[in-house]
């Protein structure tokens, strides 16, 4: 989310099934941008090559590569712009903390505190839709404080595009 976008509205519209706008940029990465500009550069280069010697063996290597390109870069694109078209998948309730048992899928929405031991890292695990997600710090530190939240899950995907709680979106 941009630091520009206001809360409200992206709550808003993360609860009506939506991406806000600006969270279309994280859906998609920089990989995903890498990798068009890689094609339009390929391309542009069996163009070029093409033009300069006809259609010569080393100018069908260009267009046959330029091709392969774009089809992988299709191939590999369509999941991340189909998760920025899909509807969100949202689901609310209360919190269950697992604490030191095993995560299960007795509750809507869980979560587990690992706290930071001897030869081990801090860890927040978020359980919801039959998968389980890692959090960060801050997003685990307000999961526990809030209690009464809603997930928004990514349509095709399921990773978590965000987590509405009673204090705003985060």
């Amino acid at each position: 989310m941009t630091v520009n976008a206001d809360p409200g509205e992206v709550a808003a519209a993360n609860l009506a099934g939506r991406l806000h706008r600006s969270q279309r940029g994280a859906v998609l990465g920089w990989f995903f941008w890498a990798v068009w500009v890689f094609v339009a550069i390929e391309v542009a280069i069996a163009v070029v090559a093409v033009v300069k010697s006809g259609f010569s063996a080393s100018a069908s290597w260009a267009v046959a590569f330029a091709a392969v390109v774009v089809a992988l870069a299709i191939r590999f694109g369509r999941r991340e712009l189909a998760d920025c078209r899909a509807p969100l998948t949202v689901v609310s309730g209360p919190a269950h903390d697992f604490g030191a048992g095993p995560i299960t899928d007795d509750y809507p929405v869980g979560f587990k505190h690992t706290p930071r031991g001897p030869g081990t890292v801090e860890k927040w695990q978020l359980r919801v839709g039959g998968r389980t997600h890692e959090l960060n710090a801050a997003r685990g530190e307000r999961l526990a404080a809030e209690r009464v939240l809603a997930v928004c899950l990514l349509g095709n995907s399921g990773s978590v595009a965000s987590i509405v709680g009673e204090n705003g979106v985060w």
